[in-house]
């Protein structure tokens, strides 16, 4: 449901950020609008891994994109390198559903968390030290009155640029009117 003009930003952003290609992951592709938009040049010099957790949206993903690896499984039981993507990329989906989260370093301690938050934790520990996340997420992110989640990012994470769209952002593309912002974390470099 993600508008091609917001994609197409957030791939400039990227670019901007120094970004030039490598491994791209989006861990709920849909039938893949960020990976069909991609720009060529960037396309040309990456590999991208996309996860669909809905079948047959996961199947037309992989039929549109042979080239890529898409795969229908769910986010929250993949396995997946951690450290291993440059950029990560996507419009995690929004339920009233919380899961629970244990980071990958050896201190970090089981939470609970929002879907979308999940999302956020887990892609940090897919991506290499220096990698850069593109997110597009309903306002509940940076607006929520908790800080425990922002917390736990800004510990692996640099904020390096968050966008608040308007309420009808999503109005043409998937009929919802809704305060959605795209944010943008650098992994910090291990010392």
């Amino acid at each position: 449901y993600t508008p091609p003009v917001l994609v197409e930003g957030i791939y400039k952003a990227l670019e901007n950020f120094g970004f030039k290609g490598g491994q791209v992951l989006e861990p709920a592709s849909g039938i893949g609008v960020f990976n069909g938009l991609m720009p060529k040049t960037l396309a040309d010099s990456s590999t991208y891994v996309g996860l669909e957790l809905d079948p047959i949206t996961g199947r037309i993903a992989q039929h549109l994109y042979p080239q890529s690896t898409m795969k229908i499984d769910d986010y929250i039981k993949a396995k997946l390198p951690d450290d291993h993507f440059d950029v990560a990329v996507g419009n995690p989906p929004f339920a009233g559903i919380s899961v629970s989260y244990k980071g990958a370093g050896k201190n970090s301690k089981k939470q609970s968390m929002q879907l979308h938050d999940y999302f956020f934790a887990k892609t940090l520990d897919k991506l290499k030290p220096g990698g850069v996340m593109a997110f597009v997420t309903s306002k509940g992110t940076m607006d929520k009155k908790g800080s425990s989640v922002r917390e736990l990012l800004a510990e692996q994470a640099d904020l390096i640029g968050a966008i608040r769209l308007p309420q009808t952002a999503f109005k043409e593309n998937a009929g919802t009117e809704v305060v959605t912002d795209i944010i943008f974390l650098r992994k910090r470099l291990e010392n």
